[in-house]
């Protein structure tokens, strides 16, 4: 089977993992068939019109699965008046390029729920997601993705699942994605091969 590996920071990747690998604005990854490219909130600065330009002029290449990650965190990152328009712009860039955007956000789900309903036609998927089923409910009614990584709540997962909206990620966790799949598996009570492609994400 492959392994559908949503987000990862890890390059290098074994023959039967299809991934995601998350690049930062303005790096090189010729070397690399599917990534996503974003200013990350932890890297936004002053001058975030021209991080945000350095991934458009990227964005339209085929290789480019995704736009981040980007979006926005509390605790840490650059200031708050350069992420929120850092991340509408991405947004905006995805609606643009019909491309799903990969999001970080770390205690500002109330914005990226408002930006979800600003940009309701482009598909936003919360990576990392370690919420409790109730948040899951609300972020899945409103059309978000969920994608989970090593450690989930067992029924957010299962609602995601449900839902048809569930990725698996393996971050910068340094276990292999095939560890993920075997955690979300013995999760659902099922096997590995049922775990479905995400495929809105693999085209």
């Amino acid at each position: 089977m492959t392994y559908y590996d949503f987000h990862t920071h890890r390059r290098e990747t074994a023959g039967d993992v299809a991934a995601i690998v998350n690049v930062k604005a303005g790096e090189a990854w010729t070397d690399l068939r599917r990534v996503s490219v974003g200013v990350h909130p932890w890297n936004v600065t002053a001058q975030w019109r021209e991080q945000v330009e350095q991934v458009s002029s990227v964005a339209r290449r085929p290789e480019v699965a995704c736009i981040g990650e980007c979006g926005l965190d509390r605790l840490r990152g650059g200031a708050w008046e350069w992420q929120r328009p850092c991340f509408e712009a991405q947004l905006a860039l995805a609606r643009e390029v019909g491309k799903p955007v990969v999001v970080h956000c770390v205690r500002a789900i109330d914005e990226v729920v408002a930006m979800r309903k600003k940009f309701g036609d482009v598909a936003m998927v919360l990576h990392g997601f370690r919420g409790k089923p109730q948040q899951a409910a609300q972020l899945l009614g409103q059309g978000f993705w969920l994608s989970f990584g090593p450690l989930f709540n067992a029924e957010s997962l299962r609602m995601a699942f449900e839902a048809g909206r569930m990725c698996l990620e393996t971050d910068d966790s340094g276990l292999s994605i095939r560890e993920v799949y075997e955690r979300a598996s013995s999760a659902l009570s099922i096997s590995p091969t049922d775990i479905p492609v995400p495929g809105t994400f693999w085209r």
